[in-house]
């Protein structure tokens, strides 16, 4: 069991990796515009912004020892340099700083202006902070990062010095205190001493922070990066094209392939129609096309795919003879008539006698594509105003298929070739009861009696209730779907409907396959993998 389902989940992955790869394949333009769009978006907007540049002054951390020069003593044994630091870099930011800058460039910025042009980070590891400026002008952006250095250590040397300024005041305070007499005494020349000590430490103050490093004027600016962000935006549009495809790919019910195909309908697909040339219409009815009627070169791909589907009938006879088939669909234009046209081609140039149905009393088209007269027809026979015999035509295959089809090769003999038409006559105002009448099921044992195949031309199923009603006197129900606009939905619904009957569906054609998916099946390969599910 366990072997089973993992060969389950095989298959499964291989399925959704085909989909996927089928997906890119044929909506590739889609992803290409897509991430098209995104380059040309980014790239505007990357042009169309103005240059911005940035540059950065390193102020150094240095451990002062103003307390002990003050006091004579290290009042704290051990500092916290990584709070210095963090305390060093929101002391840049402060207001008094950024006046200072102003003044010392003479620029017009608000003080939340140039302070908003400013970026102060501490860098623990090394003792440094480092101050990095923005602007749209280069020089600007390094004259702002040193003057915000330079301000912050003018800033704390100022506050030490006056720290030291003070502790002189008093020294000097208590020197003038003293009398005069007790001035040249020991007390007298120690205060005298560090009144002198404390003077010279005042002009030394460095405020614990000095520059090591000036910013540079900028060659290049850091924002906007065409280049870069251009490729960003490539691979950004690459992704979210694939996922809209994919996402289209889920919203989009049409049947995209064969495997769908057989897997909705549930029976095999029997061949594989591809697309032929480019569409023309029949003057009578322009919904329709009347390009892949008939084989006009031997090595026409259309006879090739219905010579498979003749060959794949061989298969369905074992058990129950095969005369009749209902050739249907769910709704027009999806290839029925030709189907049932071209399939009776293909099996009268084997050498067999094919009699050709239309039971589409509504809208018929075989007279049209088959260039036969439509005055008498299935119509004139349920009516029992002519017989079968009365309404039969004969069909000039020759007209339809190419010199020496009989084998297929040139110096081949060639078969007799017997096909022939009942078309739909004049319509009447109520097809639906004539369909479904007992005479119609004689007219089909008519026929059989004096061809191999009869083959019915079936209305649509999911528009009128005629097909239903013949599909349990065929012997069998091939459903034609066009591939890439059949729909799925469509699909199960006629499924389900052939259920509710005695029909015997045998298998599914795929008409309008994109001829570079492969459709030759005469070198051994007849049944698609559908016929396995």
């Amino acid at each position: 069991m366990d072997s089973a389902r993992n060969q389950n989940q095989g298959q499964q992955e291989t399925i959704d990796l085909g989909v996927f790869i089928r997906v890119i394949r044929e909506r590739l333009w889609f992803i290409l515009i897509v991430a098209a769009a995104f380059v040309a978006v980014v790239l505007a907007f990357s042009l169309l912004t103005t240059p911005k540049y940035r540059a950065s002054s390193q102020l150094l951390y240095k451990v002062s020892k103003l307390e002990q020069a003050l006091t004579g003593s290290q009042v704290f044994d051990v500092r916290d340099v990584n709070r210095e630091l963090q305390t060093g870099a929101g002391l840049v930011r402060l207001k008094v700083v950024a006046e200072a800058v102003r003044r010392e460039l003479g620029v017009s910025y608000s003080d939340r202006a140039i302070l908003g042009m400013i970026e102060v980070r501490p860098q623990t590891q090394t003792n440094l902070i480092l101050i990095t400026a923005t602007s749209t002008v280069a020089f600007e952006a390094a004259q702002i990062a040193d003057a915000f250095a330079e301000q912050f250590v003018e800033s704390r040397r100022t506050a030490d010095r006056r720290a030291v300024a003070e502790a002189s005041a008093l020294v000097e305070q208590e020197i003038q205190g003293l009398p005069l007499a007790e001035r040249d005494s020991g007390r007298g020349l120690i205060l005298t001493d560090k009144l002198k000590e404390l003077q010279i430490l005042e002009a030394l103050q460095t405020g614990g922070f000095e520059i090591v490093q000036r910013a540079s004027v900028p060659e290049q600016p850091f924002s906007p990066r065409p280049v870069r962000n251009s490729a960003l935006a490539l691979l950004v549009g690459l992704v979210a094209g694939v996922a809209a495809a994919l996402l289209l790919e889920y919203l989009d019910r049409r049947i995209k392939d064969e495997d769908t195909l057989a897997e909705v309908l549930g029976v095999p697909v029997l061949a594989r129609v591809p697309q032929v040339g480019k569409a023309k219409w029949v003057k009578e009815d322009k919904r329709r096309s009347a390009v892949p009627i008939g084989f006009m070169e031997a090595d026409s791909p259309t006879l090739e795919a219905f010579r498979t589907l003749r060959s794949n009938l061989q298969y369905f006879q074992v058990d129950k003879p095969l005369r009749s088939i209902l050739i249907t669909s769910a709704l027009p234009r999806e290839g029925k008539s030709v189907t049932s046209i071209n399939l009776g081609l293909s099996l009268a140039l084997s050498g067999s006698r094919v009699v050709l149905i239309e039971s589409d009393l509504r809208r018929p088209m075989l007279h049209n594509y088959l260039q036969l007269s439509n005055d008498m027809g299935v119509s004139n026979v349920l009516a029992g105003t002519h017989t079968f015999s009365e309404a039969v035509q004969l069909v000039r295959v020759e007209s339809f298929a190419p010199p020496h089809s009989g084998a297929g090769r040139p110096g081949s003999r060639v078969l007799q070739k017997n096909m022939y038409c009942v078309t739909s006559g004049p319509i009447p105002p109520n097809p639906t009861e004539l369909i479904a009448s007992g005479k119609m099921a004689e007219l089909l044992e008519s026929a059989k009696e004096i061809a191999d195949y009869v083959l019915v031309d079936s209305p649509p199923l999911l528009l009128v209730a005629d097909g239903l009603s013949l599909a349990g006197l065929a012997d069998g129900v091939i459903i034609s779907s066009h591939i890439g606009h059949s729909r799925v939905d469509e699909a199960r619904e006629v499924r389900r409907a052939l259920e509710r009957t005695s029909a015997r569906v045998i298998g599914a054609i795929a008409s309008g396959v994109s001829r570079s998916k492969g459709y030759y099946y005469g070198y051994g390969y007849g049944v698609s993998d559908g016929a396995q599910k």
